[in-house]
């Protein structure tokens, strides 16, 4: 899941098949929904998706909060992909894996003022189970927490980005003219708009629809990592992530300590930089979820104190 590019809300057919000739990569169908009436019923939307053959680039948006609910409306709407926009359990989600294990599991991380702490939270809860986030903004006024056409500070979604071991997607408020610097600013995985290109009357504008698609193309374009940078390092048990993106450091950091257990070099310095902070917890959410990692602490004053990490792992069997 790398530079997509997902809209939601498809009203026709006709709608569906205009953004996906268009080149976008999903198409959103939002279902079952706490504060918007559904654009379509959902044999409609069932309809669409299998006169289009696009199952598998479809994607039910809902607020459900039940395993059983939920797998039971992916199965008519068959499709792979499901973005769970509403409050729900881990164990629901867990239960659903059981229920549907090809589903393909997005996770909404409502962005307002002053929730960073509980964002992080949200990702440590649920990064195990699923496949990706992706950010959306809270509308106060009518307390929607999706499509409200509304943007937040992308600052808050940057640090999610480098924070998060799994994919995040941006969305809110997003449409031709400000979804570039939103890319270039947030670095996500993905973009996903909705009333941001829609006309007068809530279609799809596909002039809105071009220009988005073409100025996130060109904006991803400029922030492909560097595959280049993985094979120069230097394996000497010291990892200096100085000029690397945070997209690069979540797969940079798992093959470098792989290298290091194949070359029997266990203790490794992982220098991050002292900073805000936020790449420091990037690379330690990174580690905990490697299962070779015996444990890791911040440096010593000699080894350059919290602006390093010291990790230990072990030996391969």
């Amino acid at each position: 899941m790398e530079n997509i590019i997902q809209i939601a809300g498809i009203r026709s057919i006709e709608e569906a098949r205009l953004l996906l000739e268009s080149g976008v990569d999903y198409i959103g169908f939002p279902l079952r929904l706490a504060y918007h009436r559904p654009e379509l019923t959902e044999v409609e939307a069932a309809e669409i998706i299998t006169n289009l053959a696009c199952g598998d680039k479809s994607v039910l948006i809902t607020y459900l909060d039940n395993a059983q609910e939920i797998a039971s409306l992916s199965r008519l709407l068959k499709i792979k992909y499901l973005q769970l926009h509403g409050f729900i359990l881990p164990s629901e989600v867990q239960k659903l894996r059981r229920l549907n294990p090809d589903l393909s599991i997005i996770k909404s991380l409502i962005v307002r003022s002053g929730n960073m702490d509980e964002l992080r939270y949200t990702i440590d809860q649920f990064a195990d189970l699923v496949d990706a986030f992706i950010t959306d903004t809270f509308d106060p006024t009518t307390g929607a927490t999706g499509a409200t056409g509304k943007t937040h500070d992308w600052e808050i979604s940057r640090r999610l980005v480098e924070y998060s071991p799994k994919p995040i997607i941006l969305a809110g408020g997003l449409n031709p003219d400000n979804v570039a610097e939103a890319i270039l600013t947030v670095k996500p995985a993905g973009v996903d708009a909705h009333t941001g290109l829609e006309d007068s009357r809530g279609n799809k504008d596909i002039h809105l629809v071009s220009r988005f698609v073409q100025a996130a193309r060109q904006a991803f374009s400029g922030i492909t990592p560097n595959e280049a940078n993985f094979t120069e390092l230097p394996i000497d048990g010291v990892l200096d992530l100085h000029t690397f993106s945070p997209k690069e450091i979540k797969d940079l950091i798992p093959e470098y300590l792989e290298t290091c257990r194949a070359s029997k070099i266990l203790d490794v310095r992982i220098i991050h930089g002292k900073g805000t902070g936020a790449l420091r917890e990037t690379v330690h959410a990174i580690l905990r979820k490697l299962p070779y990692v015996e444990k890791f602490q911040l440096a010593d004053e000699l080894g350059g104190g919290w602006g390093a990490t010291i990790v230990r792992l072990k030996g391969k069997e």
